[in-house]
């Protein structure tokens, strides 16, 4: 599967890129350049809504978390996209805040990041699964 999927409406998704801290991170982003959310137009709000409805259900499938992190900075990229995380209950590395000290880690190399083929193996799965699951 391609690094990127495009997704209808003019949203794509995409694996978070390496290094990546936690298997089935994803990243939905808008096509065209929009540097805030209340810049999109009332079809790509609702566009959105439905994309993060549909990779969140995909992402509990798939990597059997309990809930889905969304994370919107737009700081280092001035680029309306969100940044999709699964929460496992058995990992306190994922909970809450401590995601961003996962984050930090893994950036500075004091944490192993998941394996490239990890990644992607499970951002295939999402992408597939979300893809399938037009409801």
């Amino acid at each position: 599967m391609s690094a990127r999927v495009d997704l209808p409406g003019g949203w794509f998704l995409k694996p978070h890129a390496a290094p990546c801290p936690v298997a089935g991170w994803c990243v939905l982003e808008l096509v065209r350049p929009c540097p805030t959310l209340d810049a999109l137009t009332p079809d790509e709000s609702r566009t959105m809504g439905e994309h993060i409805r549909r990779v969140s259900a995909a992402m509990r499938a798939v990597t059997g978390c309990a809930r889905v992190y969304m994370l919107l900075f737009a700081e280092s990229h001035r680029q309306v996209h969100l940044h999709l995380v699964p929460r496992q209950e058995a990992d306190d590395a994922t909970k809450a805040w401590a995601l961003a000290d996962l984050y930090r880690a893994v950036a500075a190399g004091s944490h192993a990041p998941v394996t490239p083929e990890e990644s992607e193996r499970a951002f295939a799965a999402i992408a597939t699964k979300a893809l399938m699951d037009r409801t």
